[in-house]
């Protein structure tokens, strides 16, 4: 079975927010009041979204290394 691996990127959103979205996934996102339930939610959202994905025999876009994610322009 092959493993893919889908860096999240976690910002805070407020003094009590964070807010979490995969770069390679549009659209899957999350959100937690802590760092730690922010990251816990994402891999339910990462989950379910890959699932649903398969569903639909969506194409599923393989991980971006993080060497690219940390250095495009829209990502900061």
């Amino acid at each position: 079975m092959a493993i893919a691996i889908y860096p999240a990127l976690v910002e805070r959103a407020g003094e009590d927010a964070f807010s979490v979205f995969f770069p390679d996934l549009p659209g899957c996102t999350s959100a937690g009041n802590s760092i730690q339930e922010a990251v816990m939610n994402a891999e339910e959202a990462l989950a379910g979204h890959l699932l649903v994905s398969a569903q639909f025999n969506d194409t599923i876009p393989a991980p971006l290394s993080l060497d690219v994610i940390e250095s495009a322009p829209d990502v900061g």
